[in-house]
């Protein structure tokens, strides 16, 4: 007999199957231009016409040369030579890309067989000052004395820096669930500390895209994405937009976000070696777009947030190791004098706790039974 499936059940199975690199729209606030390898254009974002004063089919399969400034072609052919990897976005600030005096900021990565330009328009010397402004919270950061405390004054830093209304540290367990750890947020926005979502709040394959793309940004959730055109290349292949940063997000979480009554969110990623550990999850309650120097800032912040991360957990394991190790010398030594367990089960009691906290502790001991704290009765315990 066949059996039913509510249309959440297909909404999450499609959310999970669902090839949010492949999906073909870019936010409104930017343009993208893709070219091979000899420098024909391959795609452009149909609102180009903006930028180069053509429609973006005419420019498809014409010499890049014909609309981008020669200066700006070579630094550009410069930065694609020395990227590292299939999956590294390079930079380029204050450009001006078409000749004609607008400066713009340029992303540039590979996609598959493509290089692939990002454009937005610039922010004079904001880059510089915003990077000497990550300094000192990185050196603020390093002075938390525990996990708990870090993943606090990451959030206020980064809110300082991006101006969101809220922002959540979102840890992940070993079953990829996740619970907000910490939160910084404006006067009057509800918290949502200390709750807990299941793993199928974040899709599989977008948990993959985060551990690649470090950083993710929403303007406006009303915006009328751009499609990237033609809808395939020439092989029959859409244009794969992993390394995106203006990249439009499925309209499943734009529902999602709707519900919340976010206008405006950023997420980016908080790695330790290699497996990502969890999220700063930022919204904004109107829409909100942050130049591209800001978001560069932000994603260097992320990017020394996870390294002091690793740092701290690794101290707090090698604390816990040698106190683990002085609990079994003292322990061991207590024994080797004669004394009895039970007569000194208090004494075990208190040094223990400061490994392991406890409300309560028992102990059969040469056909006696002992506790400490709250702890089951003789009658409770016998049967166990």
């Amino acid at each position: 007999m066949a059996t039913a499936i509510s249309q959440q059940e297909l909404d999450l199975a499609y959310c999970n199957r669902e090839p949010i690199q492949f999906i073909g729209q870019i936010q409104s606030f930017g343009w993208l231009v893709a070219f091979s390898s000899d420098w024909i254009i391959t795609h452009a974002s149909a609102n180009c016409r903006i930028l180069t004063g053509a429609e973006a089919l005419d420019m498809v399969g014409r010499p890049a040369s014909e609309y981008i400034d020669p200066r700006a072609l070579h630094d550009i052919r410069g930065r694609l030579q020395i990227l590292a990897s299939a999956e590294t976005v390079d930079r380029l600030f204050e450009v001006d890309l078409v000749g004609d005096g607008r400066t713009f900021d340029v992303a540039v990565y590979r996609s598959d067989r493509s290089f692939v330009l990002e454009i937005e328009p610039s922010e004079s010397g904001r880059l510089r000052d915003l990077v000497s402004y990550v300094r000192p919270m990185v050196a603020r950061m390093r002075q938390s004395k525990t996990v708990e405390e870090l993943c606090q004054s990451g959030a206020r830093h980064l809110r300082a820096l991006t101006g969101f209304d809220r922002v959540k540290v979102y840890r992940f367990d070993q079953n990829k669930s996740g619970q907000v750890v910490a939160e910084w947020r404006a006067p009057g926005v509800d918290s949502y500390l200390g709750l807990r979502f299941p793993a199928t709040d974040i899709p599989s394959q977008a948990r993959t895209l985060y551990t690649k793309n470090m950083l993710r940004i929403i303007v406006d959730v009303d915006d009328q994405t751009v499609a990237v055109l033609p809808e395939i290349s020439p092989e029959g292949n859409p244009l794969d937009l992993t390394m995106s940063g203006i990249r439009a997000v499925s309209p499943i979480h734009i529902e999602y976000l709707k519900n919340m009554g976010v206008k405006a969110s950023m997420s980016v990623s908080i790695m330790k070696r290699g497996e990502l550990w969890g999220l700063f999850a930022c919204h904004h309650y109107k829409p909100l777009r942050l130049p591209y120097s800001v978001r560069t800032a932000a994603e260097l912040f992320g990017e020394f947030f996870s390294y002091i991360l690793e740092q701290s957990e690794g101290d707090a394991v090698h604390a816990r190791q040698a106190r683990a190790r002085q609990l079994h010398d003292e322990i061991m030594a207590r024994l080797a004098r004669g004394n009895s367990l039970g007569d000194t089960l208090n004494d075990f009691a208190t040094t223990i706790a400061d490994v392991i906290p406890y409300d309560g502790m028992s102990a059969w001991v040469d056909g006696e039974y002992r506790s400490v704290g709250i702890a089951p009765t003789r009658e409770e315990f016998e049967p166990l």
